[in-house]
């Protein structure tokens, strides 16, 4: 349940260590505290990974260890710095700012006694915990030990549902602030085996959720039994339905990690138009707000029948974003896809939400194995993931030249005809009729559940004018949205106000016998609708400045109750 609130924790660092004690009803330190007294000795090197605020790296430093911590998050480095300069322990403790995919190239092998990490593997996709599994393994010196404190999903029927129902809450909380989540480990025993460990529970809490692992490498120690995990394989209901979707895209065998194999052991992608497919196409168009994603498996692929020389083209793992790269590449382009980790959104809102940057393409090349197969180092990435993916740390740390591909997928056939040349047509973001019909479609039922469910309880009567209204307004809009005046969503919000207020006035005119409090509180509603309408466009597409600015739409609608309550006072008598 802990690593689902962390999402959110970590944005405000200062709380982070309350929000962890209380999310894990004080049961993770006890963990920390156990893994300092316990495993770390003087003259002891331990390395943290994921070390957060530094509560545990201040633990061991006490205890006489030189650690080293490291975290991909700034603001959580920044407060863990501040914690070992007051404590003053800032000469035991060496932070990075790192990716866990950069261990290979940080760390020399044999270099630590001891290798920790709460609540951080739950993070990784399951190719990152395998990479990172394999560098502890290399990194730890004879006799040493690998200890990992995270969310587990309990083996007890009962202890297993009580987590599901504590944690769905957390859950849907999370991501209406971070719009993302996490998932609990899964099957991690048997990956523990599979990187050569033999792995130990040491404490167990929380019904089984929260455990403590020792690992120690395989040939130092006899097996000792330790019963993988089995039954449902995600944490939490929101995660079923995920699991659920995965069954209908299909799990695609997880690419194996460098070095890598021969080319015809990739898995290969074929467009294909089934049942299945276009499912997925619907629950595309119908949700595009709420998780779980359609997604596929992180890795690398193979679009044809690609050779050493083959282009290396890369894209966040949102299933339609996928299947549409595929579509317009198979049977035109041989090359390997590399799919990176993008939460299971799109590429430019994953990009520019933070969830889609160099780290994770990082990660992707260097878990993949891409560089075992072809003989060149030029990387291809889509144009529209520019606004988050910093291109000059990609070849800082892994020495691939980046190269922006053109902005449609339609065009890569063409690009990579032409030498990686793109026209000015390819360059050029375009918000074309199809998609702003299809955006219109996603964004209205969207809205029209979350004003379905008030309405249903409070003002049943409204209901069908309210979301035909809604429905209509969206239409009308995203049909005339180039002609409107204005590139800011709120901008022309006020064009399709007024349009609304003259449509009621019209209404009212034919219908002959409305008061003058029915027009003025139809007016106020359905104008605000649509103003609400017109700013939430304002995420759908490149061309719109920014994200919907709910500040400013608050703003109004609490204007217009303020203009409604006076109405009311003063003509609904």
């Amino acid at each position: 349940m802990a690593t689902v609130f962390m999402k959110w924790l970590e944005t405000t660092p200062g709380d982070y260590d309350r929000g962890i004690q209380l999310l894990t009803l004080g049961r993770l330190t006890p963990l920390k505290e156990l893994i300092a007294t316990n495993y770390v000795q003087p003259g002891h090197r331990v390395l943290e990974i994921g070390c957060g605020t530094g509560t545990l790296a201040l633990m061991m430093a006490e205890q006489g260890a030189a650690v080293v911590g490291m975290d991909a998050s700034p603001l959580m480095l920044a407060e863990a710095q501040r914690k070992a300069d007051k404590a003053g322990l800032a000469q035991a403790i060496e932070f990075y700012e790192m990716d866990v995919s950069e261990l290979a190239d940080r760390f020399s092998p044999a270099s630590f006694d001891l290798i920790v990490s709460t609540l951080a593997f739950s993070e990784f996709p399951p190719e990152l915990q395998r990479y990172a599994l394999a560098e502890a393994r290399r990194l730890l010196r004879p006799g040493g030990r690998l200890l990992i404190a995270d969310e587990i999903i309990p083996d007890r029927v009962g202890a297993r549902l009580l987590f599901y129902a504590v944690r769905l809450p957390l859950v849907v909380i999370t991501w209406l602030l971070t719009r993302t989540t996490t998932q609990a480990l899964s099957h991690f025993p048997t990956a523990l085996v599979e990187a050569d460990f033999t792995p130990h529970v040491i404490a167990s809490y929380l019904g089984g959720s929260l455990q403590l692992i020792e690992a120690r490498p395989a040939v130092e120690s006899e097996a000792i039994p330790l019963k993988a995990e089995t039954g449902i394989k995600t944490c939490c209901l929101p995660c079923a339905a995920e699991s659920a979707m995965a069954t209908i895209v299909g799990e695609t065998p997880l690419p194996a990690l460098p070095p890598a194999p021969s080319p015809e052991a990739i898995p290969q992608l074929h467009h294909q138009v089934t049942p299945r497919t276009l499912l997925l196409d619907l629950i595309s168009l119908l949700n595009r707000f709420v998780p779980p994603y359609p997604k596929i498996a992180t890795g690398l692929y193979r679009v044809g029948n690609p050779n050493r020389t083959s282009p290396v083209l890369v894209t966040g793992n949102y299933d339609l974003t996928v299947r549409r790269v595929v579509r317009e590449l198979d049977g035109r382009v041989d090359c390997w896809l590399v799919v990176a980790n993008s939460r299971g959104i799109n590429v430019w809102c994953a990009a520019g939400g933070g969830h889609f940057t160099a780290d994770n393409i990082i990660s992707a090349i260097k878990t993949s194995g891409v560089d075992h197969l072809v003989d060149h180092h030029a990387l291809i990435l889509p144009q529209l993931c520019a606004n988050g993916v910093d291109g000059w740390r990609i070849r800082k740390l892994t020495q691939w030249g980046v190269h922006w591909g053109p902005v449609r997928a339609r065009d890569l056939p063409a690009y990579l005809a032409a030498g990686r040349v793109k026209t000015d047509a390819m360059r050029w973001v375009t918000f074309p009729l199809r998609d702003r019909l299809e955006m219109t479609i996603t964004s209205s039922m969207f809205f029209g559940v979350l004003l379905a469910i008030p309405l249903a309880i409070l003002w049943p009567h409204l209901l069908g004018l309210t979301l035909g209204a809604m429905f209509v307004q969206a239409l009308v809009f995203g049909l005339l949205l180039p002609w409107i005046p204005g590139h800011d969503g709120l901008v022309k919000g006020v064009f399709l106000t007024a349009a609304t207020v003259l449509a009621v006035i019209l209404w009212g005119q034919l219908a002959g016998d409305w008061p003058l409090i029915k027009y003025i509180n139809r007016s106020l509603g359905l104008g605000f609708l649509a103003y609400f309408v017109a700013g939430e466009f304002q995420g759908t597409s490149p061309l719109m400045r920014g994200e919907a600015n709910w500040d400013v739409q608050f703003g109004v609608g609490l204007l217009t109750l303020l203009v409604y309550g006076a109405s009311q006072l003063f003509l609904g008598m």
